[in-house]
């Protein structure tokens, strides 16, 4: 599996252009909260803290953890008081049994090999029984990897150093006493699938793209695309 060299350039100008909330992503999220009856959530690899404040204004209890100032400084701007804490990944400053669930969205593929078995194991301790992990990621089993090669977009982030298959991280979570494991999900439709797909999928009549993002995040199809979710429950 190729490796790209890390850097430290976690600057404001990173962040700015790489972290934002993805609504479908969140909704995404709020529909496993609901279904599950949970309500706390903590959000390791907050950058920003979009994604806290996205789950505080929904009533839910949400808080956040980052390793980088710049991210800290924002993420306390628009968050509530003492809901986001400087934490790395790998030593997480929170109880046993803490939270409902535990979302993570593009932070394991910053991780070595290492530091992503000390992230999981951290995750597991801080949920309560039968909590939930949710994790993104780029998808180094997508065709596009083959087809794009170096111009592959997990490729374009320097910071990436290592990727994951479905199948590779659905063996490393079950390793780690995750069970449960899902990576298809209900979706709610809305204009931030576009990003996507292609740029002519905007152009697309409503009624296809809503199913077209089903084929491609609610049925197996969803294991072709660039990045993958994935949900696994603590034992």
């Amino acid at each position: 599996m190729k490796k790209i060299q890390q850097t430290q350039e976690y600057t404001s100008k990173y962040f700015q252009e790489r972290d934002h909330l993805d609504l479908h992503i969140a909704e995404t999220i709020k529909i496993i909260m609901q279904k599950n009856k949970l309500k706390k959530l903590i959000d390791v690899g907050c950058g920003t803290g979009k994604l806290v404040k996205f789950f505080n204004d929904n009533h839910f209890k949400a808080f956040g953890c980052d390793m980088y100032d710049d991210a800290l400084k924002y993420a306390r701007k628009i968050n509530k008081k003492n809901t986001i804490l400087k934490a790395s990944a790998i030593k997480l400053p929170y109880n046993k049994n803490s939270f409902e669930i535990v979302t993570s969205i593009s932070v394991i593929e910053h991780l070595t090999p290492r530091e992503a078995k000390k992230f999981i194991q951290e995750t597991k301790r801080i949920l309560k029984p039968g909590g939930f992990l949710f994790l993104v990621t780029p998808n180094y089993a997508t065709p596009f990897r083959i087809l794009q090669g170096k111009k592959w977009f997990g490729y374009s982030d320097p910071t990436h150093i290592n990727f994951y298959t479905p199948n590779k991280l659905s063996k490393v979570l079950k390793k780690n006493g995750f069970i449960n494991i899902q990576t298809t999900f209900p979706v709610r439709y809305g204009p931030t699938f576009n990003w996507e797909f292609p740029s002519f999928f905007g152009k697309f009549p409503t009624v296809l793209r809503i199913f077209l993002v089903y084929l491609f995040f609610s049925s197996p199809l969803s294991m072709i695309r660039n990045s993958f979710w994935m949900a696994a429950r603590k034992t």
